[in-house]
């Protein structure tokens, strides 16, 4: 009876303690105190403890061989690294030394490039100038072009483009990126328009394209102001 009232204490208070002030050793303390009580005063077997205690068999094996976790901390030990860049500890492999040569920030993935939206932006037209159109998401998943092969695969391998999910990730959705893509290959045509311009204004800009007709329109009331300002003698700043 005495066991179960320590028990019931014991259960109580861990069910009652708040989430904040939970203490694994000072639990595995009270476990291993109640564990010993019942193995050596009540005699129960290591099955009957764990049922008691609500543990597998082996924790409670392990609470009478490492009764304070000492031992299974050294063997964690001498599996885990050092980072060679950083010098924190580094995750096991595949068995004792074999960790990881890095963590998980200094790892050479963790600098490669990285993609920001005018990256992938540039990188669609990219795609545009060399293929006629934009891309879609399958043109940028490796699976869906080794499933393809052949034309497919050897565009994706012309040049490096960010992964399909990279794109969804930052804009999104593809649809946006696409969208954001073609906004910008419209506003560049109408500029590289307005440069191939002659002196007298006669590069039209395209079709549909209400920001470079804009931009035209500004450029020929400038030209025209600078012109007045010229034949009057007055200085005109630039």
């Amino acid at each position: 009876m005495r066991g179960r009232r320590r028990l019931s204490q014991y259960l109580c208070l861990v069910a009652t303690r708040p989430p904040a002030a939970y203490d694994r050793v000072s639990e595995r303390r009270r476990a291993v105190a109640l564990a010993r009580h019942f193995r050596h005063v009540e005699g129960l077997t290591i099955a009957q403890i764990g049922e008691r205690l609500g543990r597998s068999p082996a924790t409670i094996k392990a609470y009478f061989y490492d009764p304070t976790g000492e031992k299974a901390r050294a063997v964690k030990a001498r599996y885990v690294g050092v980072c060679r860049g950083c010098g924190a500890y580094t995750q096991p492999r595949n068995g004792k030394g074999d960790a990881y040569a890095y963590c998980k920030t200094c790892r050479p993935g963790a600098i490669e490039r990285r993609w920001t939206p005018d990256l992938v932006i540039e990188a669609m037209l990219d795609w545009q100038r060399r293929f006629g159109r934009l891309p879609t998401s399958y043109d940028w998943s490796r699976t869906h072009a080794r499933r393809r092969g052949g034309e497919a695969l050897r565009r994706l391998d012309a040049g490096e483009w960010p992964p399909a999910s990279v794109v969804s990730s930052v804009f999104g959705s593809w649809a946006a990126a696409r969208a954001t893509a073609g906004g910008a290959a419209t506003v560049r045509e109408g500029e590289r328009d307005v440069r191939h311009a002659g002196p007298d204004g006669g590069g039209r800009a395209p079709a549909g394209a209400p920001e470079v007709e804009s931009f035209l329109a500004f450029s020929a009331e400038r030209d025209g102001v600078l012109g007045v300002h010229a034949a009057a003698g007055r200085p005109v700043g630039v």
